[in-house]
């Protein structure tokens, strides 16, 4: 199911719908995201958002909110400038 630049077929997490329309809208080397799958976890951690590491076609992150992480892949046109950019906006 395709919606726009952001698959919505899958569940998010609280806090993330936000987070990627923000990265959708302002970063330019992204192209598509498309959330992954979502994992309970012990504890109460404040979000955050980091990249993994890259793929193929573009970035692996992961989203940890309270009691959950989700991946969060991003479909990049160039994937080092798209990490350079989420880190010069502070977003991980």
């Amino acid at each position: 199911m395709k919606f726009g630049k952001i698959k919505k077929q899958h569940g998010r997490v609280g806090g993330l719908d936000a987070l990627l329309k923000r990265i959708i809208d302002d970063c330019p080397h992204v192209t598509r995201i498309v959330p992954g799958r979502i994992k309970v976890r012990r504890g109460k951690t404040p979000p955050s958002f980091k990249v993994q590491y890259p793929t193929d076609a573009g970035l692996k992150c992961l989203f940890t909110g309270t009691g959950t992480v989700q991946e969060v892949f991003l479909i990049c046109s160039d994937a080092p400038a798209a990490k350079a950019w989420l880190e010069s906006e502070e977003l991980v």
